[in-house]
């Protein structure tokens, strides 16, 4: 996501500084309303889950690189944009995104190990994998102490 926001115009930098998104638990909202003649799982879930507002653009705590911060599956709209307008710069930016040159392809091989930040990545696994098997873990740092936010403790 570095690489999508270097390679974007200037103005186009300029004009997404401010912006702030919702995101929520988009496409995931299918997994509460399989088999539902009404709307009580989705419902719950929503209470659950709800929603977040971020900044479309980010700064890495740890890098201080600027990044995107959105996706297809959880990116709603753009706060203070009518929708039509949001769903228009969403699809620019998602477009851009997918651009070959913003993404790493990684070939699985016996004892491939492969680490990523989500916090400035998107991670669309491919079954290039089978028939083997493919283990993964998904790790979450509550607390970075090499950034200046947060409370410091002993875990990293």
């Amino acid at each position: 996501m570095y690489a999508a926001y270097d390679a974007l115009p200037d103005d186009m930098k300029d004009h997404l500084a401010d912006k702030v998104a919702v995101h929520d638990m988009g496409d995931f909202r299918n997994s509460f309303t399989v088999g539902e003649v009404d709307a009580t799982s989705l419902n719950a879930a929503m209470q659950r889950f709800g929603s977040a507002l971020h900044n479309v653009v980010q700064v890495h705590p740890v890098s201080g690189r600027k990044f995107l911060y959105l996706n297809e599956g959880f990116t709603q709209q753009v706060v203070g944009m009518t929708r039509r307008a949001s769903n228009r710069l969403l699809t620019y930016l998602l477009d851009h995104i997918d651009r070959p040159e913003h993404q790493v392809r990684f070939k699985w091989r016996e004892g491939s190990m492969a680490m990523w930040d989500n916090r400035c990545t998107q991670h669309y696994a491919v079954s290039d994998y089978l028939p083997h098997y493919r283990c993964m873990n998904r790790i979450t740092i509550v607390n970075d102490r090499r950034t200046n936010t947060g409370k410091k403790s002993g875990a990293a």
